[in-house]
C-alpha cells in the first residue's frame, strides 16, 4: 500500500528521506494502530518523552501528531491550540534529529517545515476526491 501515498505524495516538495518518511507515517498507521495516540495525553507523553529522553516516544510524537493534523485535525482541536500541538510536533522531531546527533536531516526537516509539510500533504491527500 506503501506505493498508494508514493503516488500520491510524488509532488510533495521535500528532501527524498523525508519524503520516503511521510509516506512511510501514512503507511505504518494504515497497516497498525501500534503508534496510536488518541486515547493518551500528548501533554503528559511529551513529559514522559522528555524524562526518559525517548527517541522511540519523541518519534511516536511527531508521527501522530502529524498524522492527526493531515487527518483528523478535529481530533487535535478539542483540549489545546493546533498551534500548541504542532510545537510538540516540532520540538519531538528536533529532539529526534539531536538524539541522532544531528544525523538525520529528515528530522530537522520535519522540525523546522512542520507546518508547510502538513499543510502540502493535506492538500494532495485531499485532492483524491
Amino acid at each position: 500500500m506503501g506505493n498508494f501515498f508514493n503516488d500520491i505524495l510524488k509532488p510533495l516538495s521535500c528532501r527524498d528521506d523525508t519524503k520516503a518518511y511521510i509516506i512511510g507515517i501514512f503507511s505504518d498507521f494504515q497497516k497498525s494502530i501500534k503508534n496510536d495516540l488518541s486515547k493518551d495525553s500528548i501533554t503528559l507523553t511529551f513529559a514522559k518523552a522528555r524524562f526518559k529522553n525517548s527517541f522511540e516516544l519523541y518519534q511516536k510524537l511527531g508521527d501522530w501528531i502529524f498524522f492527526s493534523q493531515v487527518l483528523f485535525p478535529e481530533h487535535l482541536s478539542g483540549n489545546a491550540s493546533a498551534d500548541y500541538y504542532i510545537s510538540i510536533g516540532q520540538i519531538s522531531y528536533y529532539s529526534c534529529y539531536r538524539l541522532l546527533n544531528k544525523q538525520w536531516l529528515l528530522y530537522e526537516e520535519m522540525s523546522d517545515q512542520f507546518s508547510s509539510l502538513e499543510k502540502k500533504t493535506k492538500l494532495l491527500l485531499r485532492n483524491l476526491h
